[in-house]
């Protein structure tokens, strides 16, 4: 399969404890499941965005991350940032630029439970493309909301999550960073906090470079349109930034996976 640059995102606000922090726990799920599930090689790469103070306490406290990595069979790395003072200072280091040698750069949110080989959908890819998954439409504010003036109709205006996205061709990678940071603004209060921004940079790409069916056919939000033999990615969304909620829901997913319920 086309070889790729895997990046996640974990962070503990500043002012909290990272032992509090619900999305540690969440992180080792996925983690194990993208192990598990996710095909990948020696050829690909993990990079983990992580912030000090977490990254700290992990490679401290942990008594099974070591255990973890070790099954993992491809390289990881960090990437180390202070503690973000907002949320919407830790989700900006989703749109971190990374340098990387891989075929396509793929960023998922820790959410996001890995189903079957990330090769899946990595197969179907041709460079030089940006590749988005469906998951409602630009009149939703959750997409659309910094993009005031402009009418939408949903059949010709979906609206895309920032959780899960794949670009193939570095330089289609830079543009859509350069277009993000062009409209970030850390200080927005959005619900949905950056994915506005980044259903905005993705529009102002070229039509021609943005392709949302392959994704989207195996990406499930949570749960709507499953099916047991497409779906790659199970993408636990909703309740932004609460871990708890986040946890119980993911925790419940893969129960019914277990039981073959889903």
């Amino acid at each position: 399969m086309p070889s790729v640059f895997l990046n996640c995102v974990l962070f503990t606000l500043d002012g909290r404890e990272v032992k509090e922090n619900e999305y540690v726990m969440i992180f080792y799920v996925w983690l194990s499941k993208l192990i598990q599930n996710g095909g990948l090689t020696k050829d690909d790469m993990l990079m983990i965005s992580i912030d000090r103070r977490t990254f700290d306490y992990v490679s401290t406290w942990s008594k099974c991350l070591n255990s973890i990595f070790s099954k993992l069979p491809c390289p990881h790395t960090f990437m180390i940032f202070p503690s973000p003072v907002t949320m919407m200072e830790g989700m900006q280091m989703r749109y971190e630029p990374h340098k990387y040698e891989q075929d396509a750069y793929m960023y998922c949110d820790i959410d996001v439970i890995v189903r079957k080989p990330l090769s899946t959908f990595l197969e179907r890819t041709i460079p030089d493309k940006m590749y988005v998954v469906v998951e409602g439409d630009l009149r939703d504010a959750n997409y659309g909301a910094d993009m005031e003036g402009i009418e939408f109709t949903s059949d010709k205006n979906p609206g895309y999550t920032s959780g899960i996205w794949v670009v193939t061709g570095y330089s289609v990678y830079r543009e859509f960073l350069v277009r993000l940071h062009n409209h970030y603004k850390v200080y927005a209060k959005y619900y949905a906090l950056d994915q506005p921004f980044f259903n905005r940079a993705v529009y102002d790409m070229s039509y021609r470079n943005i392709i949302r069916d392959v994704l989207t056919e195996h990406t499930t939000f949570n749960g709507q349109n499953y099916n047991r033999d497409t779906c790659v990615l199970f993408n636990c969304a909703g309740d932004v930034g609460d871990g708890l909620k986040h946890h119980e829901k993911i925790h419940e997913v893969l129960i019914m996976m277990d039981a073959g319920v889903l």
